[in-house]
């Protein structure tokens, strides 16, 4: 046999292993490719159920159940009472149906305010910030001022002389009284204070509302 024919059958011999070798390597590759794309689709599923998981493990605290600060609590209250002030102001001498509903307005959303306050936000503030006790007490006195006077104004008629005139000094004390607290304490009770206290102090306060008296001479500055 020549040289030539013995390397040709060699070659012929050698092509079909070539071919497999060529196959093997193909599926290899998809093979491969195939993994890759089911590991990617995976990842994020995985992914997203490690982060629900993890999320679950460490609920938050919704904001409703932490509550409002109790300072900016206070003073939502306050720009209340001061737009029900103003309507009182502008309604006019001959308005009487109206300015009564508006003094019934202001009774019980001070009394509502004191309440929470005297119970709950004082004694914290104090405790928190030594150095605001004696805005405290003062605080206090002029909640037993405005107290007596709301209720006197709770039971005079609309017509009386003195129904606005007694409606216009409790404006004038209650308007002290806030810009005392707003401006000279507060400050120093939010900075004694975490964030964290002023809303959870600020979710008692909002829950203790339902439980404030409706006679303002049922407030404890009114009996001091």
């Amino acid at each position: 046999m020549s040289q030539t024919a013995s390397t040709t059958r060699q070659s012929k011999a050698a092509t079909p292993a070539k071919k497999a070798a060529k196959a093997t390597k193909t599926a290899a590759k998809t093979a491969a490719k195939s993994v890759a794309k089911t590991v990617a689709k995976a990842a994020p599923k995985s992914a997203a159920k490690t982060t629900a998981k993890t999320s679950q493990g460490k609920k938050s605290m919704p904001a409703a159940a932490v509550g409002q600060d109790a300072i900016a609590l206070l003073k939502d209250d306050h720009k209340v009472v001061e737009k029900l002030f103003k309507e009182f102001e502008k309604a006019g001498d001959s308005a009487y149906a109206k300015k009564r509903k508006i003094v019934d307005q202001v009774i019980a959303e001070l009394t509502t305010h004191a309440y929470i306050e005297e119970t709950l936000f004082y004694p914290t503030a104090r405790k928190a910030a030594p150095e605001t006790g004696e805005h405290v007490l003062e605080s206090v006195e002029e909640h037993h001022v405005v107290a007596w006077m709301m209720s006197e104004l709770k039971d005079l008629d609309a017509h009386d002389e003195r129904f606005d005139a007694k409606m216009t000094v409790l404006m004038e004390n209650v308007r002290h009284h806030v810009k005392e607290e707003e401006q000279e304490w507060f400050p120093e009770v939010r900075k004694a204070m975490s964030r964290g206290d002023l809303k959870e102090l600020g979710a008692k306060m909002e829950a203790a509302k339902g439980k404030a008296p409706a006679d303002p001479l049922k407030l404890r500055s009114a009996k001091s």
